[in-house]
C-alpha cells in the first residue's frame, strides 16, 4: 500500500483528536496522485473529499484491507502495525509547528529513502512540501 499523510514540523497529525489543518488544493494534489487507483481512508477523512470526483468507500479498517498499489490516506491510525506493508510514503509537510498528540509513528530515518520533494503553494498554507519516500 501506498501512505498519504499530513504532517506539521515536528511529524505530529491530530491535536485533541482533530486534525492539524486541512487545505483542498493538497487534497486536489492526492486526487491526482491516486489517479485511477483505490484510495481508502476512515469516515473523518472523507469528508475532506466528498466533492472532489473521487471514488472513496471509507471504512475503520482500511489499512488491513488495503493491498499492493492502493492508496491510504491516513490521519488517526497507528502505521508501525502496517510498516511491512507499506510500499511508500507520501509526505505532506504544513512547514509550520502545531500543537499534537499524535505523530507519525514510523521512523522515516530507517530503512526509508526520500525519493523526490515538491513544494507548492495550497490555498491556506503559503508552501507545503510533498516528500516521497520508498523503501530503502
Amino acid at each position: 500500500m501506498k501512505v498519504i499523510i499530513c504532517t506539521d514540523n515536528k511529524m505530529g497529525t491530530m491535536f485533541n483528536n482533530r486534525r492539524q489543518s486541512r487545505d483542498r488544493i493538497l487534497c486536489e494534489k492526492v486526487v491526482s496522485l491516486v489517479g485511477d487507483g483505490r484510495l481508502f481512508m476512515n469516515e473523518y477523512s472523507h469528508e475532506l473529499f466528498e466533492n472532489l470526483g473521487v471514488s472513496i468507500t471509507p471504512r475503520n479498517d482500511y489499512l488491513s484491507k488495503a493491498d499492493k498499489g492502493d492508496f491510504c490516506f491516513v490521519e488517526k491510525e497507528s502505521l508501525l502495525p502496517y510498516e511491512n506493508k507499506i510500499e511508500s510514503i507520501v509526505l505532506f509537510k504544513w512547514n509550520r509547528d502545531y500543537p499534537s498528540d499524535k505523530k507519525l509513528d514510523i521512523d522515516l530515518s530507517k530503512g526509508w529513502i526520500l525519493s523526490s520533494t515538491e513544494d507548492f503553494a495550497g490555498n491556506s498554507h503559503e508552501k507545503i512540501t510533498m516528500e516521497i519516500y520508498i523503501r530503502g
